[in-house]
């Protein structure tokens, strides 16, 4: 989290040098997505909250003129949905990758017991004088 917020700094300081007209918005996605991957839902919509402030300041720092008032609260508005909207797909998405890998993990794992349970053979899984069960029809 603290590499993204560092990295959200930096992307908001450059959009506030470079002035309004030059569009920063996509790179304000970057700490938000490494935010949702990494920390999970709840830091990811902290992130894009965050982001989503760091962009209105640097807004109003630049002086952006509106022909209405209520434009950049808007605009400020747009662009919290769009990172929430990130942040809450990416975690997400990386929720059901770490789960997909466990699931993959667990079946190799069943494989190779099931692997060297048939390898074993039917005599060396029962106590020598057992007779094995019959088998089912």
């Amino acid at each position: 989290m603290l590499a993204s917020a560092a990295i959200l700094l930096i992307f908001g300081w450059l959009d506030y040098i470079t002035g309004y007209e030059f569009g920063f918005f996509i790179f304000y996605f970057i700490p938000v997505a490494i935010a949702a991957w990494y920390g999970g839902c709840s830091q990811g919509v902290a992130m894009a909250v965050c982001a989503a402030v760091c962009w209105y300041i640097s807004d109003r720092l630049t002086n952006h003129p509106y022909s209405r008032a209520y434009f950049v609260y808007w605009e400020t508005f747009m662009r919290l949905a769009s990172f929430l909207t990130t942040s809450m797909t990416l975690s997400r998405i990386r929720k059901l990758v770490l789960n997909e890998e466990r699931l993959v993990s667990e079946l190799i794992t069943a494989q190779e017991e099931l692997h060297l349970y048939r390898k074993s053979g039917p005599q060396s899984r029962h106590k020598e004088g057992e007779h094995p069960p019959p088998a089912q029809g």
